[in-house]
């Protein structure tokens, strides 16, 4: 099966390591030649990139919009990297689906949530206590710097 990438992080929320999700996706799809689904959340303008991806304004794009064509591209996923070192309920949300989606007839995505190492305060611990033997699809990992979160993240998607 293809690998698909959906690429989670803060869009509205604390944006406090975009430029790291920037190179990161830039990674995924260049180094390692993997689509990612959510190329829009590593954009200077996340929110703009959407609208033009779903043919929309700005202004016209409904709450409905995002949750239906982002079930949409988790459904499509095979592997889900959620940046976790800034606050978003959104991703909350997609981690939890990732994870749970099998039981609803969708093909299993494996999750790697990450979150650099100075920021854990700021990683919810709801989600950094998933441990594996509970969560078997599910890897937590903290991260130094973007060359230790790439390396992560190529072990994870090999």
């Amino acid at each position: 099966m293809e690998k698909k990438v959906y690429f989670a992080g803060a869009i509205r929320g604390d944006r406090c390591v975009a430029e790291t999700i920037i190179r990161l996706i830039h990674y995924i799809k260049t180094d390692l030649g993997l689509p990612v689904l959510t190329e829009h959340v590593g954009a200077e303008k996340p929110i703009e990139e959407f609208a033009r991806k779903i043919s929309k304004g700005v202004e016209e794009i409904l709450a409905e919009d995002i949750e239906e064509q982002d079930i949409t591209w988790l459904n499509q996923s095979t592997h889900v990297i959620a940046e976790i070192s800034g606050a978003s309920t959104g991703t909350g949300r997609e981690i939890e689906y990732a994870r749970t989606k099998e039981h609803f007839g969708k093909v299993q995505a494996r999750v790697l949530c990450i979150y650099r190492i100075d920021r854990e305060f700021f990683a919810s611990p709801m989600i950094r206590g998933m441990k594996p033997n509970k969560y078997q699809n599910v890897e937590v990992r903290p991260y130094k710097d973007l060359d230790d979160a790439k390396k992560i993240i190529r072990n994870f998607l090999q």
